[in-house]
């Protein structure tokens, strides 16, 4: 399993973020209530006036939901394992599940909304019957690129009701023999105006899935098997399928950060809908309808059609908002080696052109010209070696307020895994206000190096945020982690953004 879905595990069990073990559990929810019970809905009442997520998060949740707390299958003996025809559907829509099992048996699908509700954490929304399940023909390995896909049948067709609520759906592969396998995927509903628009990073939740995790075949943008079975750089895919499953247990690299931010934000009651990186691209969703974009989690591949509409909204006065690092880093397109456009697949060679020499498309995008910086204000450093704390700057803004904390004040454990920095050497956006509320050493491989979080407010008078850091959103949520002073400062952040102008 991912070291992310590892620390989910250790974090509920209150121990180290160093581990890379997968204990069972759902840090999210210690899950005391008693099996198939129903959590009880929060003590307000749903009003006309809340937030569709509000309302829906007054409803009962799910009270034996557990992330971790399963029998997985795994990429060898694929006892279970599957993948819906789109990352994200519209409100009224369809999705279709490719299913595999082996050996050939009846499998069911449950499908849960990711939310608060009143701690449970998520809620069952729709449950198939019984299926009649098979072993599906082998995966693919393109020649060119090492792109793995599969060509599976569809075996259940999901229709979701107009009545859905926007957000992170996750549902549940179990064959008859008890085996699991999770297949994410976000229900978008661009006709609702809500106030905030969140960005799920599912193409590089695609560049970090290894699928299959056979020792052979499997491949991502960053490594593939060799001969001995070992994982090296030099045998990576250079395009990626969403056409398979995710690897292990179905859950991507890092989406622990989004869960933890999704339910911490709708216990807020955030007014807030739901989109994939695909989205973006195709323009199935409109960045600049909203008062904010929020990037909860790491979100390092973007194409231009996603940067130009991004930028589109912020010069439009729509605030942006990075909880994570090393965003924007990589430029991407979507297509196979036929170049033609393919949102199934994620292409990225990463060449970085030498000096003199033109870029190709798919590179950095600092090589390419564009420095993320230019957007988001800061841009990826380095990783991080442990944990180092966040110390807080400019103590006095906006942002801190009713925190307590002062210049030099430490939140502990916050900066961890990559780190973003305000540069000298790369152009800045254009603003009109701009701070560093955070400026922290830490130790990097080989030395010492500077975290910034950043802030600057654009000519248009939006806000653009950047955490500068992996670990923001765990201190928001995560037990044993929480630091209710960050709580406070995201939420003095949020509601500026989200709220109308006074």
């Amino acid at each position: 399993m991912s070291g992310a879905v590892a620390a989910l595990g250790a974090a509920k069990l209150g121990g180290s973020w160093e581990t890379d073990s997968t204990p069972a559990g759902d840090p999210y929810y210690p899950g005391d209530a008693a099996p198939g019970a129903a959590v009880a809905a929060p003590k307000w009442t749903p009003t006309a006036r809340m937030s569709e997520v509000a309302r829906e998060n007054a409803r009962p949740g799910t009270a034996d939901f557990a992330l971790l707390e399963r029998r997985f299958g795994d990429d060898k003996r694929g006892q279970i394992a599957g993948y819906v025809s789109g990352s994200s559907v519209e409100v009224g829509g369809s999705l279709d599940f490719h299913v595999s099992v082996a050996p050939a048996q009846r499998y069911r699908i449950q499908v849960y909304r990711i939310g608060h509700y009143g701690g449970a954490g998520a809620r069952l929304v729709r449950a198939s019957p019984w299926l009649d399940g098979r072993t599906q023909a082998a995966h693919s390995v393109d020649p060119k690129t090492r792109m793995v896909s599969c060509d599976w049948e569809p075996g259940w067709r999901l229709t979701v009701g107009r009545d859905w609520v926007s957000g992170l759906y996750l549902a549940l592969l179990t064959n008859a023999e008890g085996w699991c396998h999770w297949v994410p995927f976000v229900v978008r509903d661009p006709a609702r105006r809500t106030a905030g628009l969140v960005i799920l990073p599912t193409s590089t939740y695609q560049a970090y899935n290894l699928w299959p995790g056979d020792g052979r075949t499997g491949a991502n943008l960053y490594y593939g098997y060799d001969e001995s079975r070992k994982l090296v750089t030099t045998r990576r895919a250079l395009a990626v399928s969403h056409d398979r499953p995710y690897h292990a247990h179905g859950l991507p690299h890092h989406i622990g950060d989004e869960i933890g931010f999704i339910r911490w934000s709708e216990q807020n009651g955030d007014d807030v809908s739901y989109a994939t990186s695909e989205d973006l691209d195709t323009g199935r969703i409109n960045p600049s309808q909203y008062r904010a974009v929020i990037f909860s989690g790491h979100d390092e591949y973007w194409t231009i059609a996603m940067r130009r509409a991004v930028a589109a909204a912020r010069d439009n006065g729509t605030s942006l908002v990075f909880l994570s690092s090393n965003n924007c880093y990589w430029r991407v397109r979507y297509g196979g080696p036929d170049k033609r456009p393919d949102e199934r697949i994620v292409s990225c060679d990463k060449v970085n052109p030498r000096p003199g020499r033109r870029p190709g498309l798919t590179c950095q995008w600092r090589r390419a010209g564009s420095p993320e910086q230019q957007l988001i204000g800061a841009q990826y450093v380095s990783v991080i070696d442990g944990f180092a704390p966040l110390v807080v700057r400019d103590s006095g803004h906006w942002f801190w307020a009713g925190t307590g904390l002062r210049d030099g004040d430490e939140i502990p454990k916050v900066v961890w895994k990559e780190a973003d920095q305000v540069m000298p050497d790369a152009d800045l956006p254009r603003s009109t206000e701009r701070t560093v509320l955070a400026d922290s050493p830490y130790v990097r491989l080989g030395g010492s190096q500077r975290q910034h979080t950043s802030l600057y407010r654009a000519p248009s008078g939006s806000w653009i945020f950047a955490a500068g850091t992996m670990g923001w959103t765990r201190v928001l949520y995560v037990d044993g982690l929480v630091d209710a002073r960050l709580q406070r400062a995201t939420r003095n952040l949020l509601d500026r953004v989200l709220q109308p102008p006074t």
